[in-house]
């Protein structure tokens, strides 16, 4: 059997797997559907519904409960906020978290967001209920932006997908800048006259 069978076969168990809790897929779903068989393989997903259908859940399996079961990195919306809550506690401005502590979904939603430096200049406190809650719709905008953004990125061959943004801190924007300044120096130094 060839894979393109192999995920012929895969979607219509999921196809299957929806329409016996009474949902039948969009044409946007059938696309996110095979977008997630491709890239956590037909067996995974395959072993995903089965174990969802045994469970006599009444509701029907997502891509995102799919991503939920097989992504270590998956995060949802609340999850993710209340991580950048922490790390913006912990780490603070000077230093970005490293890519293992965001993850991709959050690294991309704080890059969205102007960065790691401007998220800790904004971010207001939790007790602030008006503040917090326009903080929170802000966040929710960047995380759904970036959720497009890595779907967009999967549909993509393996080696034609961008790098992952990576946050910087305030010490690593700051070393950058003088270099910057200098070769504007010495660009500017060299087209004068000297006499």
């Amino acid at each position: 059997m060839s894979t393109q069978e192999e995920i012929a076969n895969v979607l219509e168990t999921a196809v299957q797997a929806c329409a016996a809790c009474r949902h039948e897929l969009n044409d946007l779903e059938v696309t996110a559907w095979l977008a997630a068989i491709e890239s956590f393989g037909p067996e995974a997903t395959t072993k995903f519904l089965l174990n969802w259908v045994s469970t006599n859940s009444r509701k029907a399996p997502t891509v995102a409960d799919l991503r939920k079961a097989l992504d270590p990195t998956f995060v949802e919306e609340e999850t993710a906020l209340e991580r950048l809550y922490l790390l913006v506690c912990r780490v603070g401005p000077y230093d970005a978290p490293k890519l293992e502590a965001t993850g991709p979904m959050l690294s991309r939603a704080i890059v969205n967001m102007g960065g790691w430096a401007r998220i800790n200049e904004i971010m207001p406190d939790r007790g602030d209920r008006f503040a917090w809650n326009a903080f929170a719709e802000r966040f929710a905008t960047a995380f759904g932006t970036a959720r497009t953004q890595e779907f967009q990125d999967s549909l993509l061959p393996p080696d034609r997908r961008p790098a992952l943004p990576t946050p910087k801190g305030l010490h690593e924007i700051s070393m950058r800048a003088p270099r910057a300044e200098a070769d504007l120096l010495l660009i500017d130094d060299t087209s004068a006259p000297r006499g």
